[in-house]
């Protein structure tokens, strides 16, 4: 009843709450975030989980014509300023992605944080690395933040499909401004830019500097916390596969979150037969 009265409602941010896996996820990172132990880290972090948008002082903001010729990406578009919800936001496409539902985008952070920390241990146990813990928390939290701007709820339920910028979905690069402009270490920046693809790091640092500052930074080959944060953020290669699933056989728009409301994570678990 309560969850028929949210979904009438449309209300994004209170069907995230009555979903325990999805609060509980998000509290999760909430704890995470507030135990990190640099201070400056620790206060970027909490702001970006509250504020997951682009500043408004990104320089592109104000010089649009110029970023697009700066990019060679003519139909460059930008989110409105200050709109997002963490809490509230899928973590992908809701029709084609994965975790595409209020507060998917938490439980998909929680997953790759996870991920990483085992993914560290390995590293740790095998080879005798050193992992920053510290940095694979930022980045992980970090990483998909700004879906929260880029993938905004429509009136009808749906979200998405999600723009791209420099051949990533936006979210990516305009994360990366976001943290150049909230004043996060270039190590980390490059660690955050290596989550779809460590080769490709530098580029997108190199656009998200345009559309924060308006000019090019430095950049350098990405350590082994930027291998972990990228194969940790694989956890959408399976849940991806388990959404599309449950799209398929899913009513469309808000109904699609009463199944969540009732089955919760159980539509993640491939023991079922498809």
């Amino acid at each position: 009843m309560i969850i028929a009265l949210l979904l009438a409602a449309h209300d994004p941010a209170a069907i995230a709450r009555s979903l325990p896996f999805a609060h509980e996820a998000f509290l999760e990172l909430r704890r995470e975030a507030g135990a990190i132990p640099d201070p400056a880290l620790r206060a970027a972090v909490e702001t970006q989980i509250l504020t997951p948008w682009l500043p408004q002082e990104a320089w592109a903001y104000t010089h649009l014509d110029e970023a697009r010729r700066l990019l060679g990406e003519p139909e460059l578009t930008l989110p409105p300023p200050r709109k997002g919800d963490f809490a509230a936001a899928p973590g992908g496409a809701c029709e084609e992605s994965h975790h595409g539902y209020p507060g998917g985008l938490a439980v998909h952070s929680l997953a790759n944080l996870l991920h990483a920390r085992a993914l560290a241990n390995v590293y740790r146990h095998v080879y005798k690395t050193h992992v920053d813990d510290t940095v694979l928390t930022v980045s992980s939290i970090w990483h998909d933040s700004l879906k929260a701007a880029t993938l905004p709820w429509n009136a009808d339920g749906s979200c998405g499909p999600e723009p791209k910028i420099a051949g990533t979905p936006a979210h990516h690069v305009l994360g990366l401004a976001a943290g150049i402009l909230r004043h996060l270490p270039l190590d980390l920046l490059i660690t955050i830019a290596s989550a779809h693809d460590p080769q490709k790091a530098c580029d997108w640092l190199q656009a998200a500097s345009i559309i924060a500052k308006g000019e090019k930074t430095s950049c350098f080959p990405p350590r082994v916390e930027a291998y972990i944060t990228h194969f940790a953020d694989a956890d959408y290669e399976l849940t991806g596969l388990a959404w599309k699933r449950y799209v398929e056989k899913a009513p469309k728009g808000w109904a699609r979150f009463e199944a969540l409301a009732q089955d919760g994570n159980e539509i993640f678990l491939f023991s079922r037969s498809p």
